[in-house]
């Protein structure tokens, strides 16, 4: 799923690009994907008006139009890309013959792109989503900051990291939940999954199955501390692809490259040469080191 480095590339490349141009038709070829709060459907909504700003709070990715604001969860396997006719196009992402390399190009539209919105200069926003787990929410724009899916949503790590240490010495005292299961709590801290979860932890040397209230201020300071670093390295390397990420433009990230435990059960630790295990926390496979994480 993608998590706040992947939904903070996809802003930062529809940022640019975005705000200005102004909707000229809506397809949506899965209904049930879309929640509209605003007393009309969605397409015959937003139909018309100019994007404004491009957001994100958490790994929720923010529309703001004219009169409307758009939340989007881009789900499992949600990918929203910008499509730019004097670009060249394919059905696939394509692999190099020779290098096996990805190649750059755009998604068409296929069977599994299920909302289309058009704009006055023939670019399109594309919304493919293989699983169909995405949603798009459509709110009154002076409505919007309301909206219950902000509403229970704890800080962005990356909006009020110099906040972050003490709200976590507040948070994590107050349960004895394990601590990576307390970290996928959206309402606790917003925008972690399990990629970056099992990466915090491992860079801040604790367990992920130690009760949350058990953390000494110290620890906790170390944890606050690394988050917001390894999100803006995540950011640099355009995220994390395994399979179906994709950035605004089509590309896949590169973060993949770098994690130190996350999805390596059974390889050695980068640090210390132990093997590392994997247990389940939260309904998530958890993956750590049992020498460099106590």
């Amino acid at each position: 799923m993608p998590e706040l480095p992947e939904v903070e590339t996809i802003r930062r490349g529809l940022e640019p690009v975005l705000p200005g141009r102004r909707i000229s038709k809506v397809t949506i070829n899965f209904p049930k994907m879309t929640v509209s709060h605003t007393g009309r459907a969605l397409a015959e909504e937003i139909d018309g008006q100019a994007y404004t700003q491009v957001r994100r709070l958490g790994k929720i990715l923010i529309l703001d139009l004219e009169c409307t604001t758009l939340l989007i969860r881009l789900g499992m396997t949600g990918q929203l890309t910008f499509r730019d006719p004097q670009k060249s196009d394919d059905k696939a992402f394509a692999i190099h013959p020779i290098t096996g390399l990805q190649r750059a190009v755009q998604h068409a539209p296929d069977k599994h792109t299920h909302i289309v919105i058009e704009h006055s200069d023939e670019t399109m926003l594309c919304y493919r989503d293989v699983r169909r787990f995405g949603h798009w929410i459509a709110y009154d724009r002076d409505k919007a900051e309301q909206a219950p899916e902000l509403l229970a949503l704890g800080p962005d790590p990356l909006a009020c990291p110099d906040l972050l240490e003490s709200h976590l010495l507040k948070a994590l005292a107050k349960t004895s939940r394990n601590i990576k299961t307390v970290l996928l709590d959206q309402s606790i801290i917003c925008g972690l999954g399990n990629i970056y979860a099992d990466e915090a932890l491992f860079g801040s040397h604790i367990c992920p199955s130690r009760p949350a209230s058990s953390l000494t201020p110290s620890e906790i300071a170390a944890l606050a501390a690394f988050i917001p670093p390894m999100l803006l390295t995540s950011i640099a390397n355009r995220g994390t692809t395994f399979s179906d990420y994709r950035d605004s433009s089509g590309q896949p990230g590169s973060n993949q490259n770098c994690l130190q435990v996350y999805g390596r059960y059974g390889q050695e630790c980068y640090r210390c040469g132990t093997v590392l295990e994997k247990c389940t926390l939260g309904g998530r496979t958890t993956t750590w080191c049992p020498h460099c994480q106590q």
